[in-house]
């Protein structure tokens, strides 16, 4: 059985003149140790996911359908006491920016410590002990003079490196990871990937990487989805569909990537944008950006199917795999 499966999951936002749909029936599993990335434009749902596993999701905003599984327990229908034993202790989440994440006017140790006085009973001086340790294994420089130190102190790399160092004072089963390197520089990218996967190995971490970057889901990922406007549109190993896109977005996203133009030219790019999640086309939702469109498209929607060895919400993903 699958550490955390998710089936059939809705998550709706009602407004006055319209209800807003932020996820449709969307499907997916995370085995103990696995790496899932989870790609698509901003608006895509992909951030809705995560908040829907760890019922973080502000109101008016809720889960309409569906069922999250987490180590065969229910987590859609626990109370709010009952998921403070499971975010931050059983899943931990590292948000984009760590400036938002870390109090600027706490220490690091301060604000570690408090992570595990919110869970254990530890004493203090086994806390500062496993917070150094921690700080230590993410590759931080002096960990015992950073423990003492205010975010503001701390380069854009280091903080990040704090942030996942508090991900794994529980020891975690699952990390949920919501574009952990936007705000960094290219070889800290590098850096904090690598890091992220060396921990997922030594640890047998679960790993959910929420980015809108396919190079680092194809270098970082085992298995990954491909969202759009609330719905997964194609699913399957990262390496099946990084070498042979079946959805006319996941080909879309793929050529755009830079090193797929001619140095100096024009970028290539999708055109259009991402509709209005209150007013998803009929049909497929994708089609009025689709170059592959026909009437079938307009007015059917298309349901993931099975198309060599992976899952497609496409009318045409036979011709296009």
């Amino acid at each position: 059985m699958a550490l955390l499966e998710v089936k059939g999951l809705e998550v709706e936002f009602p407004m006055r003149a319209a209800r807003l749909t932020a996820l449709r029936g969307v499907d997916f599993t995370l085995d103990a140790g696995e790496r899932l990335g989870i790609v698509g434009e901003s608006g895509a749902g992909k951030s809705m996911a995560a908040y829907a596993i760890l019922n973080l999701i502000s109101e008016p905003g809720r889960i309409s359908a569906g069922e999250i599984r987490f180590d065969d327990q229910r987590l859609d229908t626990l109370d709010d006491e009952a998921m403070r034993h499971i975010r931050g202790n059983r899943i931990a989440m590292i948000f984009q920016d760590p400036m938002m994440t870390l109090n600027p006017v706490l220490t690091i140790g301060t604000q570690m410590i408090e992570c595990l006085a919110a869970h254990t009973a530890m004493p203090e001086r086994q806390a500062r002990e496993l917070c150094i340790s921690k700080l230590r294994e993410v590759a931080i420089p002096s960990p015992e003079a950073r423990f003492d130190a205010y975010p503001h102190e701390l380069s854009g790399g280091l903080r990040q490196r704090v942030v996942i160092a508090i991900a794994l004072l529980l020891d975690p089963a699952i990390i949920i990871a919501d574009e952990p390197t936007t705000a960094l520089d290219v070889t800290i990218q590098a850096e904090i990937m690598g890091l992220m996967m060396e921990l997922c190995e030594t640890h047998k971490l679960g790993l959910i990487l929420i980015t809108h970057d396919l190079a680092v889901v194809s270098d970082v990922t085992q298995r990954m989805l491909v969202m759009y406007a609330g719905r997964v549109v194609e699913a399957g190993t990262t390496a099946q569909i990084i070498s042979n896109p079946a959805h006319p977005y996941t080909r879309g996203l793929l050529q755009a990537l830079p090193q797929k133009n001619t140095p100096g030219g024009q970028l290539n790019q999708i055109p259009g944008t991402m509709p209005s999640l209150i007013d998803v086309p009929a049909g497929c939702a994708f089609h009025p950006r689709c170059g592959h469109a026909d009437a079938q498209c307009t007015s059917a929607l298309p349901e993931l199917r099975s198309v060599k060895r992976r899952q497609v919400a496409c009318h045409h993903a036979e011709d296009l795999a």
